[in-house]
């Protein structure tokens, strides 16, 4: 009785799984033709109540297609010293040693063409000591590139092309870029050639790095490995500055919504110094300067200096512009050619990116007096510590 009962059941089970089988089949491969499908006729809006944002959109557009083939992808790379390794006993013994793959550093960056006879702007840290620079174009073309000059401190360099049929794109006025002013960035990010991203200006005169002699454009346009040395744009297609550096609490270096430029008024300065003299030119004043908030509260009122701004002198050297104008150690700078001087970062870098020969007026404080001085800006002499810029022929 229980036997035949088990076989009911499982008979029953069966019956049941073969039943839900076959609708389950017949679901998934009924006939197509039976399926009802009704698309939609048209967009859910006029086209007339968003003229404005299709306009918007075909000049986006045109903007991009004009620029993009100017901006080109950078593949940089040099050899490794080979490290020694432990012989393979088995490779010894039967003289069977395989050949050892060299060590290759590859970097990866961006760059953007800034004349007809194929000069391109980049960064100094996509291309520093590398052996092998090659530079690909948005039509396929690679091409070598010759490493005109470089410079660390502000991180741009210089390559040229041998190519026809390329198309320069004009630097702008980054004095003229305001904060919550539209740009668009466009790179190579982690190889993704051609990328274009879109934000605004977030803010000017940021010390991105401590060692920079730059004061950066804060921006979040999607900025990424990759990126480094690409054009930032302004609605106009000019190279408003140069992507350098993205802000990231991550070891892998991942975008925060935060990215970097240096402006193109420094780019432009560097590109052109580099191409008349192999170097760059900055002024000299010839002054060690501190903030004031850096001295003890002792010496800010030995030197009335508590509560201000500005940058104070430290050192002065003899024969240097700075003597001759008359500036002493102590003189709290206040503004420098009519310009208020908020520390010394800024003080450094308005006078690097005076042309030479130019006359700059002082207004100091000594002695809680306020006086002005005149001073003539000149070469500044090389630095001992740092390396010499390459110059390939």
């Amino acid at each position: 009785m229980r036997r035949s009962l088990f076989i009911f059941l499982v008979a029953t089970l069966a019956a049941f799984g073969l039943y839900r089988w076959l609708q389950l089949d017949h679901r998934l491969h009924r006939d197509p033709g039976a399926e009802r499908y009704t698309p939609a006729e048209g967009p859910g809006i006029d086209p007339k109540d968003v003229q404005v944002l299709s306009a918007l959109d075909t000049e986006y557009t045109r903007l991009v297609q004009a620029v993009v083939p100017s901006v080109v992808s950078i593949t940089s790379s040099r050899h490794l010293a080979q490290r020694p390794t432990i012989i393979d006993p088995f490779e010894f013994l039967f003289r069977n040693r395989r050949p050892r793959p060299p060590q290759e550093q590859i970097q990866l960056g961006s760059g953007v063409i800034v004349s007809r006879e194929g000069h391109i702007l980049t960064n100094h840290h996509v291309v520093a000591d590398m052996e092998k620079i090659e530079v690909q174009l948005t039509d396929g073309r690679v091409e070598p590139a010759q490493l005109i000059g470089s410079d660390e401190q502000t991180d741009i360099a210089v390559l040229k092309i041998s190519a026809d049929q390329i198309e320069p794109l004009p630097l702008g006025d980054s004095d003229d870029v305001h904060v919550g002013q539209m740009v668009f960035a466009i790179g190579n990010p982690f190889g993704l050639q051609a990328t274009v991203t879109q934000g605004i200006v977030s803010a000017k005169g940021r010390r991105a790095m401590a060692d920079s002699g730059v004061e950066f454009l804060q921006t979040d346009a999607s900025v990424n490995q990759g990126n480094s040395g690409g054009p930032l744009l302004n609605v106009r297609g000019e190279i408003v500055g140069i992507n350098s550096a993205i802000f990231s609490t991550s070891r892998e270096g991942t975008w925060l919504g935060i990215s970097f430029a240096i402006p193109s008024n420094v780019a432009r300065r560097a590109l052109e110094s580099l191409l008349k003299t192999g170097r760059i030119i900055r002024g000299y004043l010839g002054v060690t300067m501190v903030d004031p908030k850096d001295l003890t509260p002792q010496a800010q009122q030995a030197l009335h200096l508590a509560g201000k701004a500005g940058a104070v002198v430290a050192q002065v050297e003899p024969g240097s512009p700075a003597s001759k104008a008359g500036l002493k150690p102590g003189d709290l700078i206040l503004r420098f050619n009519g310009r208020e001087v908020p520390d010394k970062v800024f003080f450094r870098s308005r006078v690097a990116e005076l042309d030479l020969n130019s006359k700059v007026e002082l207004t100091i404080l000594r002695d809680g007096q306020e006086q002005t001085l005149h001073a003539e800006i000149v070469e500044a002499p090389p630095n001992p510590n740092s390396k010499p810029t390459p110059i390939q022929p």
